[in-house]
């Protein structure tokens, strides 16, 4: 019976020895508590390297980099929602190793969020975790390393290039319905030519029987009306020839909301005095042009009329602007109107 209790005390010592080992086993920490930002983010300041770029609001937009380009909205908030809603999961380590991380000055990506003058908060942001769900981030202040929710190398950006709104072409479907007439200018063989094309949209029947049958009444009145069928729009010529109207629709689907690949810093807007194809599109309220230097090769040098610098497109994309004539037309003939 002796024999028993003792091997029964053994065993809860034992037990309890398990117990107290696993207890100073455990990492017990607890996660430093992000303040709130309730102030408006106004800048935003990205360092990478001895790479450093701002962004500001001005006029409830975003610009980039000391010339105050238009930078890309989207992309801004997106940063500042990032940093502003940064979520704490995991401490990784207290042992200062950051270069394991990518947390050290070459490596480390430090973004800095301000309202005017005040930095509201400060995170060096490092590689992803193995999972690419979660990111291995430091904040201002404390020498711990965190795992952050959330993929946040992927949508951060140091180059100013990468930071600017690349659209060059807005053409919202309001303004694009408005659009009647299309000048299209090619230089071929050294001379000058051009193409107009018209929008005539025909008018409604009025012969005697549809008036008859708009007279007419019957017990279906109070029933719900079929809307009146949308108007036929055709596009022609100037002497009334008609065009090819997927052609037409597909140089305007190109045009609108039209995204470059990037902004040419060294070449001058001037240049495109002496342009080899030019697309000008009207309306009552509406004239934008876009201007292209190249019509060959796998990226085009283009000018809009709706920004002040060049930019480049990729082939594929310029081509669906960059049509011969007779895509319109139908038929290799002369252009409509031609000057030397």
């Amino acid at each position: 019976m002796k024999k028993e209790y003792l091997l029964l005390l053994v065993a809860i010592i034992g037990l309890a020895a398990l117990l107290v080992y696993q207890k100073k086993g455990q990492t017990n920490y607890q996660l430093p508590k992000l303040a709130e930002i309730d102030a408006s983010v106004d800048r935003l300041v990205l360092e990478e390297g001895d790479h450093k770029v701002e962004l500001r609001q001005v006029d409830g937009n975003w610009v980039v980099g000391p010339k105050s380009y238009r930078a890309d909205n989207a992309r801004a908030a997106k940063m500042v929602d990032e940093i502003r809603n940064l979520q704490l999961v995991a401490l990784i380590s207290e042992k200062e190793n950051y270069q394991l991380y990518e947390l050290n000055e070459k490596k480390g990506f430090t973004v800095k969020l301000f309202h005017e003058k005040e930095l509201l908060r400060e995170v060096m942001i490092g590689k992803n975790s193995a999972s690419l769900r979660q990111t291995y981030v430091m904040l201002k202040g404390d020498r711990n390393v965190y795992q952050a929710l959330g993929n946040l190398k992927s949508n951060f950006f140091s180059k100013i290039s990468d930071l600017r709104d690349k659209e060059v072409v807005k053409l919202p479907p309001v303004e694009r319905e408005k659009i009647d007439r299309i000048t299209l200018e090619r230089t071929k063989d050294g001379k000058k030519e051009l193409l107009e094309l018209v929008k005539k949209t025909p008018e409604p029947e009025t012969d005697s029987k549809t008036e008859a049958q708009s007279d007419s009444k019957s017990a279906s009145e109070t029933e719900a009306k079929e809307p009146p069928p949308a108007p036929v729009v055709i596009w022609q010529l100037a002497d009334g020839t008609p065009v090819a109207a997927a052609a037409v629709s597909g140089l305007l689907n190109a045009m609108t909301d039209l995204k470059c690949k990037d902004y040419l810093e060294d070449l001058s807007p001037d240049e495109f005095k002496e342009s080899v194809y030019r697309i000008v599109v009207k309306g009552d309220e509406t004239e934008l042009s876009i201007a292209f230097l190249d019509v060959d090769g796998n990226e085009f040098r283009a000018l809009s009329s709706q920004v002040s610098q060049p930019f480049l497109l990729p082939s594929w994309q310029a081509k669906k602007m960059v049509k011969d004539f007779t895509d319109y037309t139908g038929a290799k003939k002369p252009a409509s109107g031609e000057k030397k």
